[in-house]
């Protein structure tokens, strides 16, 4: 009960607002608002008033769904990024991985070097980093890189012949062209 006589005794006590005002100097009095008047408002400035704002908050929605979609993107974008950065950094591996496949005799070192070379590719994999198949292409400057060129019989001209280093996709963007033999 004490407890309860001061919390009540609080409540009661004069407050100062930041304008040194006592809360004292109002009881009582009507605090006049000429907005929320109804004598002075006509029925027309209520529904102007009301369209207005009705816009200003259509106009609000569309801009907040504007701006999640910008950031949800830029979000993305950054995530992306990363990916390829880690990935770009982890191609000299692959190479090397590939060049040790090449030349291992012993067959149980090289079923434990390719092991660990497809547990890499596969971490790439669910990364969404994906090998290219570029044998049999037709070159494409956007994906492949050309540093030889052969003649073939049976193969017309600019046909990929043999990949020499893989290249990489990162959904539809070329991360790592491929270096490819190319076909005169």
């Amino acid at each position: 009960m004490a407890k309860d006589k001061n919390v009540n005794e609080r409540m009661h006590e004069d407050v100062k607002d930041k304008d040194g005002v006592n809360s004292e100097d109002f009881k009582g009095e009507e605090i006049a608002d000429e907005n929320l008047k109804t004598d002075s408002c006509d029925e027309s400035d209520v529904k102007d008033d009301l369209e207005s704002l009705k816009s200003q908050f259509v106009r609000l929605q569309a801009d907040f769904a504007n701006y999640k979609k910008r950031t949800d993107k830029a979000m993305q974008d950054s995530v992306s990024l990363g990916v390829e950065k880690m990935a770009e950094s982890l191609f000299p591996v692959i190479d090397n991985f590939n060049i040790a496949l090449e030349s291992i005799e012993d067959k149980n070192i090289y079923n434990g070097v390719e092991m660990i070379y497809n547990q890499l590719i596969d971490a790439l994999l669910q990364n969404q980093i994906f090998e290219m198949k570029c044998d049999g292409e037709v070159f494409d400057p956007n994906k492949h890189y050309a540093v030889m060129t052969e003649e073939k019989d049976n193969i017309e001209s600019g046909v990929v012949i043999e990949t020499l280093k893989i290249g990489f996709t990162h959904g539809d963007k070329v991360i790592r062209p491929a270096m490819v033999k190319v076909s005169k």
